[in-house]
């Protein structure tokens, strides 16, 4: 297979370019000279003959046997040649190598046969008498225009070979050193346009990964040299614009991080593209699971899936309000999260629908909100709405002729008298809650470091008479150390509050404990005022706080309670930066907490 690296490619093509024409050119070139030395062997034994045969000529009529013989060894001796003459009958009558005599008939010979004939012979054959292979070369000798004899020249064939060999050897060497040189530049041609591309090829690969701090050196050939140039300020390009793309996707992700509304961006095959933390936490949903699913198998909620459909088919904003259960919500008897959806399509530049954003604004605040105002308005209206149609009631009563009878006028006009004392201390309280309220959010109350004993003994001493009046004992459990950043008329009045509900709330003969101590994983005091009332139900736990709600309303307005109180104490202590809890066993009694921050001990 061809190798697939470019230098092997450029090597073995430079090789084979170079190696082709010299194995030919040598070929061709041992070929003619082996022709060129064998045809110039061969003339030379011509010539040689013929120089022979002209000498021989002059004496064969005449010539005895051993005058031929001798003139052949004679002549054999000077031009190191052997020379064989043959008489028309094949008797070797002259030899310049061996003795006639031993030699056999030659007229069998395929050159001699041929020179009787009167036509010149070449012919390479072995020799038995020399035992070895020969060239010999015959020409017909003639005496008086008839052939006379026949005049052989020979040479050995290994003479031949030998010389060819010393010709192959030097043409072997002179093509080993030219193909070495050949491979040698053509490893160096080849390495040196094969190099910046392998370099550029690193180069990219850094490109690819990341590093554009990777710089590619230029200096190879022009072009190689503007590639690596267009490369690094591509890689510069690139960088600057990740650069950009990265900074724009943090601040991207910072803003939909730091964002409290939910945002849900899908595309137009209806695949979750995004999610903020805001939405994950609305939805119970994570980014990593999400991203890519369809939106009815990540959120599997069908109003949700619709309306994110009505947004992509969409050509204007579309809204709606969303009402689900709290997620873990256990029990779905009311829809506790409150949801408003902002829908939008997204389009691309050719006003084409690309995908859909949701934006989800949790008003489940908003809604409790709009649910405590409604039910403030509705129990100031009662509240208010039963003494005044008492005092209606009884005003009519005594302009109808009641006000004739004394006693009568009296007993009415107490009536009236208490209904509106009932109405001013709902006035009262009102407007204490109103003026907490705008003062804590105005300008911080002033708080000044005070012994919690002392204001825990001052409100136990406000409260004692009517605890004495049930035969309630209040006790203290209190170290006089214990101080706390403070402002002391509104404390004592939220402690006074929750001690007044303790005795209301409590048979005769029992006792109310109010304890002190020390959280050190909150780092806070807390104050608790322990009953052993009748206690408060489970369900009403989380809105005790809340104005106007009572447990027992007719017990409540028999006691001549607002309905304000615990809403006083949360106000105060919220004031305070601080929180009240409350724990509570139906008949057994209740347990109010009052944690303040700051702790310190004188």
């Amino acid at each position: 297979m061809w190798p697939k690296k470019l230098f092997w490619q450029l090597y073995c093509s430079y090789l084979l370019l170079v190696g082709v024409p010299v194995t030919v050119i040598t070929w061709y070139s041992a070929d003619s000279f082996t022709k060129f030395y064998r045809t110039q062997m061969v003339e030379d034994l011509k010539a040689r003959a013929n120089l022979i045969g002209a000498q021989v000529e002059n004496c064969l009529p005449a010539a005895s046997r051993n005058t031929v013989d001798s003139l052949c060894k004679a002549l054999g001796k000077k031009i190191q040649n052997r020379f064989t003459v043959i008489g028309i009958d094949g008797t070797v009558l002259g030899d310049s190598h061996s003795n006639p005599d031993s030699m056999e008939n030659h007229g069998s010979r395929p050159e001699v046969i041929s020179a009787l004939r009167g036509q010149p012979s070449v012919s390479e054959r072995f020799s038995f008498t020399l035992s070895e292979n020969m060239v010999y070369v015959a020409l017909p000798a003639y005496s008086k225009n008839k052939i006379a004899a026949v005049i052989r020249t020979s040479f050995p064939v290994y003479l031949i070979e030998q010389a060819l060999y010393r010709l192959y050897y030097k043409i072997a060497v002179v093509v080993f050193l030219t193909a070495l040189f050949a491979a040698i530049l053509s490893y160096l041609v080849s390495r040196s346009i094969s190099r910046p591309i392998s370099q550029m090829k690193i180069g990219a690969q850094r490109f690819a990964s990341g590093d554009f701090s990777f710089k590619l050196s230029a200096d190879g050939y022009e072009e190689a040299n503007q590639l690596a140039s267009d490369l690094n300020e591509m890689a510069r390009q690139l960088h600057e614009r990740l650069a950009t793309i990265t900074e724009q996707r943090n601040e991207r992700d910072a803003v939909l991080s730091s964002m409290i509304e939910g945002v849900i961006a899908i595309d137009a095959d209806e695949k979750i593209l995004t999610v903020n933390s805001a939405a994950e936490k609305l939805f119970s949903i994570t980014q990593e699971k999400c991203k890519g699913k369809w939106i009815g198998e990540a959120l599997r909620n069908t109003e949700v899936h619709e309306f994110l459909l009505r947004a992509l088919r969409s050509s204007i904003p579309v809204e709606k309000e969303l009402a689900l259960p709290i997620p873990g919500q256990i029990k779905e008897t009311e829809p506790l999260l409150y949801l408003q959806l902002h829908g939008n399509a997204l389009h691309d530049t050719a006003r084409k629908a690309i995908g859909a954003l949701m934006v989800v604004n949790d008003i489940s605040k908003i809604k409790k909100l709009e649910n405590i105002r409604k039910d403030f308005v509705a129990n100031v209206s009662h509240e208010l709405r039963t003494p005044l149609t008492s005092i209606k009631g009884y005003v009519e009563t005594l302009q109808c002729g009641a006000m004739n009878n004394p006693q009568e006028a009296v007993k009415f006009l107490g009536i009236i008298a208490n209904q509106v004392e009932r109405i001013n201390s709902i006035v009262d309280d009102l407007l204490s809650l109103s003026r907490i309220e705008r003062d804590s959010e105005v300008t911080p109350i002033d708080l000044v470091m005070s012994s919690v004993r002392d204001l825990l003994t001052a409100a136990m001493e406000t409260c004692r008479h009517k605890a004495s009046a049930k035969a309630i004992s209040l006790e203290l459990d209190c170290d006089a150390s214990f101080q706390a950043k403070m402002e002391k008329s509104l404390l004592e009045q939220a402690i006074v509050n929750l001690i007044d509900n303790a005795i209301n709330y409590s048979e005769e003969k029992r006792k109310v404990v109010i304890s002190v101590r020390e959280d050190a994983v909150k780092k806070d005091i807390v104050i608790s005022v322990c009953d052993e009332g009748i206690g408060i139900p489970h369900e009403h736990l989380e809105r005790i706080f809340e104005r106007f709600y009572r447990v027992d309303k007719a017990r409540s307005r028999k006691l001549g309670g607002t309905g304000l109180g615990l809403s006083i104490v949360k106000h105060i202590v919220l004031a305070h930066g601080g929180m009240v809890s409350v724990t509570s066993v139906p008949g057994k009694g209740s347990t109010f907490a009052v944690h303040l921050p700051l702790l310190s001990r004188a």
